[in-house]
């Protein structure tokens, strides 16, 4: 099944999940398709992390474009602060503590790490 509004999407690129950079559209591969999804690799010029992506048909608004985030999460996310040693550090002990549903559990409820 042909999916235009796909083509339309991407013909501008995309913006870059890990440094908000701009993917233009010869830097994305569709590597599969089915129904309404298409299963994108994306490899920015800027940052040269190549990402997996995932684009709905039918959502074309350009607010929508923000790969697994909503337009909203880019407020919250444009001031903080990058990533550091103490966060990795601080992922390496929740997971010694549980595994990945220790690290998912302390997400939901807020807490912090020693």
């Amino acid at each position: 099944m042909d999916h235009p509004d796909r083509d339309e999407v991407l013909i501008d690129g995309v913006d870059c999940g890990v440094c908000g950079g701009r993917v233009p559209a010869a830097r994305i591969e569709v590597l599969a398709q089915r129904e309404d999804l298409a299963f994108l690799e994306l490899a920015c010029p800027a940052c040269k992390s190549q990402t997996l992506g995932i684009l709905v048909a039918g959502g074309n608004d350009a607010a929508d474009r923000y790969g697994e985030f909503v337009a909203a999460d880019h407020i919250r996310f444009r001031d903080a602060p990058p990533i550091d040693v103490d966060d990795i550090l601080a992922v390496h002990a929740a997971l010694d503590e549980g595994g990945l549903q220790a690290l998912v559990d302390r997400g939901n409820s807020g807490g912090t790490t020693a």
